[in-house]
């Protein structure tokens, strides 16, 4: 991807349509080339954990290539989805699984196609507005490549993913459109405790609003991924304006220097 430096310069001497073709050939190219990439790695792992009869790994990894291509996250990212889902299903922990900020859905279907492979019922809730980011506030960064209506997914097609080429049970996965601050504090009641919050709405705005509308039904020893933790610098300061208004302290554990992920503590003082 073209940096946001590099982008700044490039736009200020460029005329527009020269721009706008170098940035979409760059974002095809870095798509193209790690899609390649990720594919040779997956082969190679498959290979080896069938030689090796690791039917676990063998299973990851079936399940993620099928959602790969609907999906935003890199490898790393996807697979620690998959190994938090994992975790809480052996460890028995309490609640149902969240995202917000589905897109084309690749990450939403990996969390509940884990659920439903532990045949335990657990639900699944799915919060799009499916119309793309909103417009950004002054808390977000500028020439970050991002802007109102990025990252749009269909419903229609999240949807065909889900209950069509997956077949997951329409009884435990919900997905809801809207936008965040009109969904949440509908549905936070009537999903209950959450045992894994993932959170994808890039900006400052989306992201606090999710935190303080779900934070609380996540249960002691449930996780929170906050995707762009690392990558947009709003989203950064939401997660650290609501820990500190909060009090809350917790071990942000970096995936792969965009996501990053938490523990809820059994105790947070203050809160």
């Amino acid at each position: 991807m073209i940096l946001p430096r590099a982008q700044s310069m490039m736009k200020a001497t460029l005329p527009d349509w020269g721009f706008t073709f170098i940035h979409d050939a760059a974002e095809r190219g870095y798509y193209l080339g790690t899609k390649l990439f990720e594919e040779t790695y997956y082969w190679f792992w498959y290979v080896f954990s069938v030689l090796r009869g690791d039917s676990a790994s063998i299973r990851k990894i079936k399940s993620i290539h099928l959602i790969n291509s609907y999906s935003l996250v890199g490898r790393r990212g996807l697979l620690n989805t998959y190994d938090l889902c994992v975790r809480i299903e052996n460890n028995s922990i309490e609640g149902c699984f969240v995202e917000c900020g589905v897109a084309r859905g690749g990450c939403s279907a990996l969390m509940a196609m884990v659920a439903a492979a532990n045949k335990g019922g657990r639900k699944s809730w799915l919060f799009d507005s499916f119309e793309g980011l909103p417009q950004p506030t002054g808390k977000d960064p500028k020439n970050c490549g991002l802007v109102q209506g990025s990252c749009r997914g269909m419903y229609e097609e999240v949807d065909w993913l889900l209950f069509s080429k997956l077949r997951l049970d329409r009884n435990n996965v919900s997905l809801v459109k809207g936008w965040f601050q009109d969904t949440l504090p509908e549905y936070k009641d009537r999903m209950g405790a959450v045992a894994l919050l993932r959170l994808d709405g890039d900006w400052y705005e989306s992201t606090k609003c999710c935190l303080e509308n779900l934070y609380d039904n996540v249960v002691p020893g449930g996780y929170v991924i906050i995707d762009d933790y690392g990558a947009l610098t709003g989203c950064k300061e939401a997660v650290d304006d609501f820990l500190n208004e909060r009090n809350i302290n917790v071990e942000l554990i970096d995936v792969d220097h965009i996501r990053f992920y938490f523990l809820k503590p059994d105790v947070s003082v203050g809160a």
